[in-house]
């Protein structure tokens, strides 16, 4: 995955920095360029064309602000430029997604119960996405080591682990795949020996599975160190806490054969809903086609700045 250009929601939040200081560091590792996009919410067309140029002045203020943040702490050959929109904030965002840009956004919803995250941000532009969405929490570490992969036989989790094992070469670090062997309907067995023999079977299908994901990483960065892990806890779940201290999880989007809106799955909304550390969602790569011009406008008003 050759990422080009990292584009970062901007609020002037805390996790919303966060996310721009993570994607300049990974711009300058892969000589990418940084955009900040802040969209001003088109909701505020509702009360009165007075209120709404008081918006404009303060978003393109908070902007000009991030901007300069942004610029003085990148390194020299990182390009950081900023645009200004209007629309509803992860539809607009969403309408740059395309599989040689990186979008990134900033998240404080981390350890949360399942349910009370659903309104999530990060959430709805995964879903709506179809390139790679990094989402970052705002608590940073820099004890964090290593790159944690979720590896499954699907073009998106193909390009999950390709993704995954390219990150780890570019910092020097650990590669870990992670499998799990659970289900989410538990099999019903007489006897105890029944179940166990066939927990068994599904390690081994999970080993098997895992030793293809390792062979194909090996022969993409040969001189990474990999380690592979079944776990017998939900996916959801047992990604989140190998990851726990790592500096990057890598999950691929769904089973679906290629990228579509609104194509997220249940392991990958399981990740964000209580999402420990940096995460990449990696959607299936598009199919080969045409492209219109057309199709690379993003939605909603722009207006570029610097």
């Amino acid at each position: 995955m050759n990422i080009r250009e990292f584009v970062v929601g901007v609020d002037g939040s805390v996790p919303a920095r966060a996310a721009v200081r993570w994607a300049i560091a990974h711009a300058r590792e892969r000589a990418a360029a940084v955009s900040l996009v802040h969209v001003a919410d088109d909701e505020w067309g509702a009360v009165g064309s007075r209120l709404i140029d008081e918006v404009d002045a303060g978003a393109g203020a908070l902007l000009d602000e991030e901007l300069a943040n942004a610029r003085a702490s990148a390194p020299a050959g990182v390009s950081v430029t900023g645009e200004l929109r209007t629309g509803s904030p992860m539809v607009v965002l969403a309408s740059y997604s395309r599989p040689e840009r990186m979008l990134v956004v900033g998240t404080h919803k981390t350890g949360f119960h399942y349910g009370r995250a659903f309104g999530s941000r990060s959430l709805q532009l995964a879903n709506l996405a179809t390139g790679p969405v990094a989402i970052i929490p705002e608590a940073e570490s820099r004890l964090r080591r290593g790159v944690v992969v979720g590896v499954d036989d699907t073009a998106a989790g193909n390009a999950a682990l390709d993704l995954a094992a390219d990150l780890a070469c570019d910092h020097h670090c650990e590669l870990v795949a992670v499998r799990s062997s659970s289900l989410q309907q538990r099999f019903e067995a007489d006897r105890d020996d029944e179940l166990r023999d066939w927990q068994l079977r599904r390690d081994d299908d999970a080993r098997e599975l895992l030793a293809a994901a390792v062979t194909r990483a090996r022969r993409r960065q040969p001189g990474i160190t990999i380690r592979s892990r079944v776990v017998r806890r939900t996916p959801g779940t047992a990604l989140n806490e190998v990851a726990r201290a790592a500096e990057l999880l890598v999950i691929g989007d769904s089973r679906r054969e290629a990228p579509e809106r609104g194509g997220l799955g249940s392991v990958a909304y399981d990740v964000l809903l209580n999402v420990s550390s940096p995460t990449i969602v990696v959607h299936a790569p598009e199919p080969l086609r045409a492209e219109t011009p057309a199709a690379h406008q993003p939605e909603g008003e722009a207006h570029a700045v610097g």
